[in-house]
């Protein structure tokens, strides 16, 4: 994974968020499309899809599913 503002470290897993462009706050996310399988995500798109016919939210074009963990790093 590499992080697009910069250098990311090899087996770093997580990413700062974007309104941390310098990364110097401890908030972090994993972006779990990278760990999850296609039979894991498409039980996943399942799941929001049905949600999203239920509230009437057009799901018919070319979206995109994102799933984050936020998490806290701390500093040695």
């Amino acid at each position: 994974m590499t992080d697009p503002r910069g250098y990311q470290p090899e087996g770093v897993k997580y990413t700062f968020p974007d309104d941390d462009p310098y990364q110097e706050g401890n908030e972090v996310y994993y972006n779990m499309a990278e760990f999850l399988n296609d039979e894991e995500l498409h039980q996943i798109w399942t799941i929001v899809g049905k949600a999203c016919d239920r509230e009437k939210i057009d799901t018919s074009g070319d979206q995109t599913l994102s799933v984050r963990v936020y998490d806290t790093i701390r500093s040695h």
